[in-house]
């Protein structure tokens, strides 16, 4: 009888197992099924949740970038007699920062906006129109020639019709969705000018009370986790401040003064749209490696769109000297506080950030790229380390048994 119902007691076992393994097989095979759909659900609930906290991500980045200037303004208040007596003085420097913030930022979108709509007033519209005609008439010329040849060679062109077509048509799709894409963000612009107005006011807070949220959230961290856990995050966070503050403060310090290098050097020259080209490259050097390629690139096309070539080259040598000075001297300066990156890792981040992100990932890719670099070199010293000390312990026990032996 007890090897009946051990025998029994077996058999239900194995049924058992064969159950949940039949379940989670047709689990898998749903899941694996509606995979698409749960993804596009999954995203959809991401992308809700991205809009959402949106201000505050904004808020916070606004906040984080803000921060040296508050304090140093902050401590100069502290130290002057006529602020000793103030109740709040980091509220004060917030306010003083964010004003010289929306000042500086006015100021440069009217820079912008001046040196664009004074160049075009002092533009020559008839030239411009008869170079676009000349072109237009250079390119139908262009292809009259080629169908004339493929005539006198006996040669059939009708599909070369077919192709020239094909791409006139992917032309005009293309100049239609980016006027649509065009339209869409006037229509959103409430909605964008929505969520800056939002972060800003968050992120003013940020700033005033930052302190104070930071020691909630200690506290927070204390009362939920162990101590061990709180000494990894308190690692991490600070690993992160320190690969992110020291690269994105100090480009955008670098990005400011090559935008006023390359706007003074392009209009001593006399270069057109020497502001504008300036800016923009300025902007493009917080990826590394694309200001220059925005600044010449911007320089080649005005210039030869006004027949400017003696100032072209005039201004590709001063643009390669303005780089040079940077790369050996201004950069390493500012960037002097981040840590040190190979060009191959910056290239491989730049990559990766890009296909992940777009543009915004291209911009955080070589923060994270340090980041992961200070993770790694600390993994690999710890693990020498103590492969050391293993050895010594090794060679250590080795001598007390051989003087056992003796």
């Amino acid at each position: 009888m007890k090897l009946k119902d051990k025998v029994n007691h077996g058999y239900i076992q194995i049924s058992l197992y064969v159950i949940i393994t039949a379940v989670i097989i047709y689990i898998l095979s749903l899941l694996a099924k509606n995979a698409p759909a749960i993804f596009n659900n999954l995203m959809g609930k991401v992308n809700w949740l991205l809009r959402v906290i949106r201000p505050v991500i904004l808020g916070f980045i606004f906040a984080y970038l803000m921060d040296p200037i508050v304090n140093f303004f902050e401590s100069k208040f502290r130290k002057l007699k006529l602020f000793k007596k103030m109740k709040r003085p980091r509220t004060w420097a917030a306010v003083l920062s964010v004003f010289i913030f929306f000042i500086a930022v006015g100021g440069l979108v009217s820079l912008l906006i001046f040196s664009v709509t004074d160049q075009l007033r002092l533009a020559n519209f008839d030239d411009v129109i008869k170079l676009a005609e000349g072109y237009m008439r250079s390119l139908e010329s262009f292809y009259n020639s080629i169908l004339q040849n493929l005539e006198k060679l006996d040669i059939q062109s009708t599909q070369l019709e077919q192709y020239v077509e094909d791409t006139l048509t992917t032309i005009l799709n293309a100049l239609k969705g980016f006027a649509e894409s065009i339209v869409n963000t006037i229509t959103n612009i409430s909605s964008y000018l929505t969520t800056i107005i939002f972060g800003f006011i968050i992120g003013f807070y940020f700033i005033i009370d930052g302190k104070m949220f930071n020691k909630y959230l200690k506290k927070i961290c204390y009362a939920l986790f162990s101590d061990k856990a709180n000494r990894k995050i308190s690692v991490i966070i600070y690993d992160l401040d320190y690969a992110f503050s020291g690269y994105v403060r100090g480009q955008l310090a670098d990005a400011l003064v090559m935008m006023i290098l390359i706007s003074l050097a392009l209009s001593i020259v006399g270069v057109k749209f020497a502001l504008v080209i300036g800016i923009f490259a300025g902007l493009g050097n917080l990826i590394p490696y694309f200001g220059p390629v925005v600044a010449y690139i911007s320089t080649a096309i005005v210039c030869i769109i006004n027949g400017d070539f003696q100032k072209l080259v005039i201004a590709v040598i001063v643009l390669f000297v303005i780089q040079f000075v940077d790369g050996n001297f201004i950069g390493p300066r500012l960037l002097s506080k981040s840590i040190k990156i190979h060009p191959l890792i910056i290239i491989v981040s730049l990559i990766f950030g890009s296909a992940i992100g777009g543009f915004l990932g291209m911009l955080l890719a070589v923060p994270i790229g340090a980041y992961l670099k200070l993770n790694f070199v600390r993994f690999v010293d710890n693990r020498i380390l103590k492969k050391k000390e293993e050895d010594e312990t090794a060679g250590d026990s080795g001598l007390v048994t051989v003087k056992k032996n003796n």
